[in-house]
């Protein structure tokens, strides 16, 4: 009975090691993996400081094909809406934003993407879209901060039809 609880003991000392060994890697394999996520953001960003913004275009893209549950997808999709915000591309704005509303539908993050949908179909004319996000907003998001927001762009839009 005493050589069995010797054995127990030194089959656990030696196999203690081995598992936190492995535990090790793993958590390392992580921290590269979290690393190279960083970095591919980072790249991005950089591309945007030095205003080049078709660099920056297609890293944030190779960035949210690549890293599907990455740190900063609602950013990656924030950067590049507002890149075609900024050069008046409604459209592809719209579909970045609206990819950021469908992945975060519940964060601000997601429903000010969502308010930023009806501010584009605004911007190109299309009030009854936009109108309908607004009203969407208010009745599917009320606690959100961008309630009051949707009411003013209601309520100026309102204004501009008389």
């Amino acid at each position: 009975m005493q050589h069995m609880r010797i054995i127990i003991i030194a089959l656990t000392l030696v196999m203690v090691p081995a598992v936190s060994h492995t535990a090790n890697e793993k958590n390392g394999d992580r921290s590269l993996e979290a690393l190279a996520d960083d970095l591919k953001f980072q790249n991005g960003m950089s591309f945007i400081n030095l205003k080049m913004y078709d660099k920056a275009i297609e890293t944030f893209n190779e960035y949210l094909e690549i890293y599907y549950n990455g740190n900063h997808r609602h950013e990656a999709y924030r950067q590049l809406a507002g890149i075609y915000f900024g050069r008046l591309e409604y459209l592809k704005a719209i579909d970045n934003y609206r990819a950021l509303y469908e992945e975060f539908s519940n964060t601000e993050s997601g429903i000010e993407a969502y308010y930023n949908v009806g501010i584009c179909y605004n911007k190109m004319g299309n009030d009854k879209k936009a109108a309908e996000i607004f009203n969407d907003i208010i009745e599917s998001h009320p606690d959100s901060s961008y309630v009051q927001q949707a009411k003013l762009q209601l309520d100026l839009m309102n204004i501009l039809e008389e």
